[in-house]
């Protein structure tokens, strides 16, 4: 199904992708360029402020072009994509309330080309950025990133597999949730909401207990970070700065990883029930 989309309003999508990935890049270099600006104002050297500045508004401008080009590509697909699928599940013959329910569900097909793409180009941008500058930097501490992704790699695979499972859960009670809503028994609509609490609940957690046991490799990195630094003797104000963003945006970018692995296993839940 994302297939078909990308391939109807792939011009579209690269434009807006292109801006993106253009911004997130931008801002990935401003902790080098502001390293260099602080070590310049150390030495009495301004002329890097104005690479500051330069980089600053290179990525402002380009933030907002993408900004305003993704409201108008995502809500274009959206009308298309959401028109002729609903036109497709009354030629099928399936119920009035099923098709509500389902077209609620391909809003998310869009919300995964509009922010999770974007979020997982920042976090593929951010890692391999992040990891080059701190090999240059130092490489020890460019080594133990690497080291990271190795049990980022195994959390976020069995995430993957039990998101499976209670996303299929969440989106059984999504599909009939207009049929009974509907029906308006009191009892089974309270019974329904519960048990949309409990899916959301459980996926929740399943996120949360990945998230903090992937934290705890965390810890490690900083620890040898500041054992590195500390043995590197006299370093620049601006290159302890620069050292310790770019770990910075290396964590963030694997703290994003989840959500986006919940939100692929959603899509494969999605795109099966359309399919049936």
């Amino acid at each position: 199904m994302i297939v078909s989309i990308v391939g109807k309003n792939k011009s579209n999508l690269l434009i807006a992708y292109s801006l993106t990935l253009g911004g997130y890049f931008a801002a990935q270099i401003y902790p080098f360029v502001t390293g260099l600006a602080i070590n310049g104002v150390i030495q009495k050297n301004y002329t890097a402020i104005l690479w500051l500045c330069l980089c600053h508004f290179i990525m402002i401008a380009l933030e907002v072009s993408a900004k305003m080009m993704d409201t108008r590509v995502f809500t274009r697909i959206h009308t298309d994509f959401a028109s002729d699928a609903v036109a497709g599940a009354h030629q099928r013959g399936l119920a009035p309330a099923l098709i509500a329910g389902r077209g609620a569900l391909l809003r998310e097909y869009v919300t995964f080309l509009e922010r999770d793409v974007p979020a997982a180009l920042l976090s593929i941008t951010s890692l391999g950025v992040a990891i080059v500058m701190l090999f240059w930097f130092d490489p020890i501490i460019g080594g133990v990133c690497l080291l990271l992704l190795v049990p980022s790699i195994l959390i976020n695979g069995r995430l993957a597999q039990k998101s499976s499972i209670l996303n299929k859960g969440l989106n059984d009670r999504l599909e009939k949730e207009v049929g009974l809503l509907q029906a308006g028994a009191g009892g089974r609509v309270r019974r329904h909401f519960q048990a949309l609490a409990m899916w959301r609940i459980k996926l929740s957690d399943l996120e949360a207990k990945s998230y903090g046991f992937l934290e705890l490799f965390v810890i490690a990195l900083f620890g040898v970070a500041l054992w590195r630094v500390a043995m590197q003797g006299v370093v620049e104000a601006g290159t302890i700065y620069a050292i310790f963003a770019y770990i910075w945006r290396f964590v963030t970018s694997m703290d994003q990883v989840p959500q986006i692995v919940q939100q692929v296993a959603k899509l494969a839940d999605i795109s099966r029930r359309l399919k049936t």
